[in-house]
């Protein structure tokens, strides 16, 4: 139980990190070289750096929930394909010793809906930075391609786990429902 907390916290401070570079992005943006002491300062500190980390946690859990808003009828549509009798998709891969798998590929799902949405907040943001200090056209188009490729790459990877993990959740369900309406027609056939 300790190792998948411990998963869920790193979880919440890598999307957090990314929210917080757009932040400090957004920052520079506004107030220019006079923001960079002051990263300097935190970088060097571990007081700043400690608090930094914190502030990735809880950036990291309202962009998870912000996603998860965001990707609900997509996992609604994926889930309507793939039905289920279970209360919820955990149960089946519990009944299977599986639930650790499905924890990881959850985690993944959730990393991979956030990461989209930071790599396209990050893709308006940067492509506006690189615009507004003169970067020059190939810094331009390689910071809309590496994120555009990043955004678009991490939407696929969601839609993708996600699918798999339904379709998987529904054929462990399916095994295990048939295998019972198998022992409940012999069982019936034999006492007859």
């Amino acid at each position: 139980y300790r190792m998948e907390t411990t998963k869920l916290y790193v979880e919440y401070i890598v999307v957090g990190m990314e929210t917080l570079a757009i932040i400090f992005l957004v920052i520079f943006i506004i107030i220019g070289d006079a923001f960079l002491p002051i990263i300097k300062y935190c970088i060097k500190n571990i007081v700043p750096s400690i608090i930094m980390l914190g502030w990735c946690y809880i950036l990291g859990l309202i962009v998870d929930r912000i996603a998860d808003i965001i990707y609900d009828k997509r996992k609604m549509h994926i889930k309507e394909k793939y039905p289920i009798e279970a209360e919820t998709s955990i149960i089946v891969w519990e009944h299977f010793k599986q639930d650790a798998f499905a924890t990881f590929t959850l985690s993944r799902i959730r990393l991979m809906r956030s990461t989209a949405l930071n790599s396209f907040a990050m893709l308006i943001v940067c492509t506006y930075a690189v615009i507004k200090y003169h970067c020059g056209w190939k810094i331009t188009m390689l910071t809309v391609v590496g994120f555009l490729t990043m955004a678009i790459a991490s939407d696929l990877a969601h839609f993708n786990l996600l699918n798999n993990y339904y379709k998987k959740t529904m054929k462990l369900e399916n095994s295990y429902l048939n295998k019972g309406d198998v022992k409940s027609s012999e069982k019936a056939s034999s006492q007859s």
